[in-house]
């Protein structure tokens, strides 16, 4: 068996000297020589693969190399093999290919031998940005990410991704439920960056970090920012909606109510930022029952949960679970509270007959906590 390597150039193709040359079926080896000739002698007939090795080239193989007894077997039909040099280019266009693959530790081994190999390449910041994305997004490996991303910040400064590396450095912390540390860098990317049109998302995200850190009182102040300064933006239903969820969280019932009701009646069709199908005023007049029930409102709530399975029958939660069984059942919570019996009763038993697959968020069955209460009800309250 015999044949040529070369490698391609900017203007042509030269013999490649020095590269190893291997094929299954032979213990053989051969290293091409200045006319990038090589022969591999006692090869086993049959189909092989033919692998070349060369430093500075991607590892090579030909497949399906039939190799006849008794003749010198030209590999190529005579014509040279060119291997492409590893270059910045090839190296870049590699890892996105292999990003694109979703074979995401290739994609990061791939753009790590380009900084390594090249560091002043044209290609450096972009791939420094694919390896924290990947680290953030793919993996979420977000202490790693934020190192990658502030890499990016110290390395390329100029980079057109640096405002994607200061806001993905935000995201880490705020995922890391490092929350302080999330509203500094959210911060940072709207004062160093105002051209970027993610400010409403840094805003929002930097309310929620207040959450996270059960400062309500500056959540709500936040959330208005995100009202006041871009009244246009996907995040205002939303900032609306937790402006009522702060509320809730604090224990403000009677203005939590309000501000959910502010949501329903502003916002009436906007859904989720990334959720088109989900709308936002179902969860609003849940929570507006859940609140009227906190108060001892009964009545109030029983309303209210009634508006969720009336005109929201296929709302759901994040997770995908259906809201009006949860509605449903705690109208039954409500006529109990009230003393009931027999109302609580009816309202557990259609919980049974409508919504018989329903969970709470913990995968529970809900017919099965109402047939609880059912049972309850009739051991201590039977029917007289």
């Amino acid at each position: 068996m015999e044949g040529y390597v070369h490698e391609e150039t900017v203007v042509n193709t030269r013999p490649l000297e020095g590269a190893l040359v291997s094929i299954t079926g032979s213990a053989i080896t051969a290293l091409t020589d200045e006319d990038g000739y090589f022969r591999i002698d006692e090869v086993l007939i049959g189909s092989r693969t033919l692998t070349i090795i060369k430093e500075g080239f991607p590892k090579y193989h030909l497949l399906n190399v039939l190799i006849s007894e008794d003749q010198v077997n030209n590999i190529n039909d005579g014509n040279p093999i060119v291997l492409q040099p590893i270059t910045d280019k090839y190296l870049f266009d590699g890892g996105v290919i292999y990003y694109n693959l979703e074979d995401y530790s290739a994609a990061i081994t791939t753009f790590q031998q380009l900084l390594d190999d090249f560091p002043e390449s044209f290609y450096a910041d972009d791939a420094q940005y694919y390896i924290a994305y990947i680290n953030e997004k793919k993996f979420g490996y977000y202490s790693k990410a934020l190192l990658e991303y502030y890499q990016l910040l110290i390395s390329y400064p100029d980079s057109i991704w640096a405002d994607d590396a200061q806001l993905g450095m935000g995201n880490c912390y705020y995922s890391n439920s490092e929350y302080n540390n999330a509203i500094v860098e959210y911060q940072k990317f709207i004062d160093d960056y105002p051209d970027n049109s993610f400010h409403d998302y840094a805003q929002y995200y930097i309310s929620h970090s207040y959450r996270g850190l059960y400062d309500f009182e500056q959540a709500v102040i936040e959330f208005n920012q995100v009202i006041d300064n871009y009244p246009e933006s996907d995040y205002v239903a939303p900032a609306q909606y937790y402006i009522g969820y702060s509320y809730y969280q604090d224990q403000n019932y009677d203005q939590a109510i309000l501000e959910f009701q502010k949501t329903i009646d502003n916002y009436p069709a906007s859904a989720w930022p990334g959720d088109a199908e989900r709308l936002i005023s179902p969860l609003a007049q849940f929570y507006i029952g859940y609140c009227h029930g906190k108060l001892a409102q009964y009545p109030e709530a029983i309303a209210a949960y009634q508006l969720v399975i009336d005109n929201y029958s296929d709302s759901t939660w994040s997770d995908g679970r259906g809201i009006p069984p949860e509605a449903q059942f705690r109208i039954g919570d409500c006529y109990r509270a009230l003393e009931s019996w027999p109302e609580a009763r009816a309202v557990y038993q259609s919980v049974i007959d409508n919504y018989s697959g329903s969970t709470w968020y913990d995968g529970s069955s809900i017919p099965e906590s109402a047939q609880n209460w059912i049972d309850w009800i009739d051991e201590n309250y039977p029917p007289s």
